[in-house]
């Protein structure tokens, strides 16, 4: 995001050693929160505060599934942070949807 707001629409996803390289100690050590009800635009953080966070999005709403939506560019990282979250929810993959 701070990428985005840098560099306006033309700004690419940056590779987890890139965003490692721009973000400040303090934007990696601190984890995105529900503030005052506010919904931060994405969430970041280990794999509990994610599945904490994402919890009590779903208890304000209401809603029985929801659904994540990631921007990690490498697919070896996106693969390992959704296990980890998968993990983290207690949900078993589909191996036939990861096949396919």
């Amino acid at each position: 995001m701070a990428r985005l707001a840098r560099q306006g629409t033309t700004a690419q996803v940056p590779t987890v050693e890139e965003a490692g390289r721009e973000l400040s100690q303090e934007q990696k050590d601190t984890p995105t929160v529900i503030t005052d009800g506010r919904w931060p635009r994405q969430l970041a953080g280990s794999p509990q505060t994610v599945r904490d966070q994402l919890e009590q999005m779903a208890k304000a709403t209401g809603v029985e599934e929801v659904m994540v939506q990631d921007i990690i560019a490498d697919p070896e990282a996106r693969a390992h942070s959704r296990a980890l979250l998968a993990q983290a929810l207690g949900v078993v993959p589909d191996r036939r949807a990861a096949a396919s």
